[in-house]
């Protein structure tokens, strides 16, 4: 690289230094609850979103509980046909998987909270 190129660099590197160490250096306050009662029926932010993540979570479990049940049914009613029996296991076993995605999903939020200053005032698991 040539001097013009390295010099470019190494000014947005200190730019973006520079710019984040107020950021890093505030002190952790809790976030202003907004008021949305009027309209959703949540008091603030963090039980919105939180109850938004334990609505997606319900209906992602659901979806998967009943991929399971029609995977199931296609399997019994298979017969002899071993393209739809594979097919069939298939299906339960992504059903599965999603199961298992989505407790990480939800495990991993709880650890942020439990982890991160302040993030609690933002989710409310």
């Amino acid at each position: 690289m040539n001097k013009e190129k390295i010099l470019a660099l190494a000014g947005i590197v200190a730019l973006l230094l520079g710019a984040a160490s107020p950021v890093l250096a505030a002190p952790t306050q809790r976030v202003p609850s907004i008021q949305i009662h009027w309209y959703v029926g949540y008091s603030d932010i963090a039980e919105a979103f939180g109850a938004a993540v334990r609505w997606g979570i319900f209906f992602a479990l659901l979806v998967a509980g009943l991929f399971m049940i029609f995977g199931g049914f296609k399997y019994v009613t298979a017969g002899d046909d071993p393209k739809n029996a594979q097919a069939a296991r298939t299906m339960m076993t992504n059903a599965v998987i999603g199961v298992i995605v989505v407790a990480s999903v939800f495990l991993l939020l709880k650890i942020m909270v439990m982890i991160i200053p302040g993030l609690d005032s933002i989710i409310n698991l």
